[in-house]
């Protein structure tokens, strides 16, 4: 018999001996399945399918009501804490955003295990490539650490007026973990990276110090600009008093200029009427100095005749000589006379 024969034959025995054994098997669990039909057959559709597909569909449920009242639930915990409104309302689309993003990862989760996913190998994974995507993503991860700060040291809040880096001002519309979005007052909205912010000017912390400079001219009353500023002071305090934390006053002059000496009054008041108060300022001065008859200075040149003006150096007129210079000329131009010769009207 040859080899190829032998091994057939063999091929040929073991799959035969294995289909006798499964024919054995199934004959053992129909013999089961007769004995006790409702727990043999219900048993592994209830414990394998319908146990499972309910947990499903319960987590997922779960997750549908805690995603609909969880802005509630953050809503109602920040209005019935310290936090300042602006701070609530900075805080308020952070902390949403996180607890959507945290309660649809643990959803997920919890169904993927029900479905004998292996979870464990997934998030070991999942790190590993987090790691290496976090080396290639430095300034991502250096945004959303800024972000954080920005937020957490109270450096800006939604609604407040600042200057990001001295270069963009504006309102602040939105701080997020990776990107802040300012407005500027022509509407153009700026979307700047935390990670890129390093210098932030906030117009509207506790107070502001509106400052306003008038300059009249040196020929003007210096006494009488003096009163008028401090009339102009005690009116502005009186009218502005609900704004006002530190009345008005002359702080005296600030420069001499090349058309006039500049003056300037100031005082301290909230930050959310700051631009409306120095608007005031401005109207105020500009009205009661036309009503005093006081003026503020321009550019402008001043040209005074004067009568006693002479000429350092004398200057002579053109048609007039010198004597010496015209006896000079006349022995010049006079007729040379030769030996002999006699002049027209003398005789000999």
């Amino acid at each position: 018999m040859s080899l190829f024969a032998i091994q057939r034959l063999a091929t040929t025995w073991f799959w035969t001996a294995e289909w006798m054994t499964d024919m054995e098997g199934m004959q053992k669990k129909a013999e089961k399945v007769v004995e006790d039909p409702s727990n043999e057959l219900w048993s592994p559709l209830v414990d394998k399918v319908l146990i499972p597909l309910g947990q499903i569909t319960l987590i997922i449920l779960l997750a549908y009501i805690a995603l609909r009242y969880v802005d509630r639930v953050i809503d109602r915990l920040l209005n019935i804490s310290r936090f300042h409104q602006k701070k609530g309302a900075t805080l308020n689309r952070l902390i949403k955003s996180t607890a959507r993003y945290a309660i649809c990862f643990i959803a997920i989760i919890a169904v993927l295990e029900k479905l004998d996913v292996p979870v464990t190998s997934i998030l070991a994974g999942a790190g590993i490539v987090g790691l290496a995507v976090g080396f290639g993503a430095q300034n991502l991860v250096k945004d959303v650490i800024s972000g954080f700060f920005i937020i957490f040291d109270n450096q800006m809040d939604l609604g407040d007026y600042v200057q990001i880096n001295g270069n963009i001002e504006g309102t602040v519309e939105e701080i997020g973990l990776r990107v802040t979005k300012i407005r500027e007052f022509s509407q153009r909205l700026h979307y700047v990276s935390n990670g890129e912010i390093t210098r932030v000017t906030n117009y509207n912390r506790d107070r502001m110090r509106p400052l306003v400079g008038v300059t009249v001219p040196y020929e003007a009353d210096q006494e009488l600009v003096q009163r008028t500023l401090h009339d102009i002071n005690e009116d502005l305090s009186r009218r502005l008093a609900p704004y006002v934390i530190e009345p008005f006053s002359l702080f005296g002059v600030t420069n001499i200029q090349h058309d006039g000496v500049e003056y300037t009054i100031m005082g301290v008041v909230t930050p959310e009427e700051y631009w409306m108060v120095e608007r005031e300022m401005r109207k105020t001065i500009v009205r009661v100095f036309h009503e005093k008859g006081i003026e503020i200075a321009y550019p402008r040149q001043i040209l005074v005749p004067s009568q006693d003006l002479r000429p350092i150096f004398p200057v002579v007129p053109q048609n007039e000589k010198k004597p010496e210079e015209q006896k000079r000329k006349e022995i010049e131009t006079e007729p040379s006379r030769e030996k002999g010769d006699v002049p027209e009207g003398e005789d000999g």
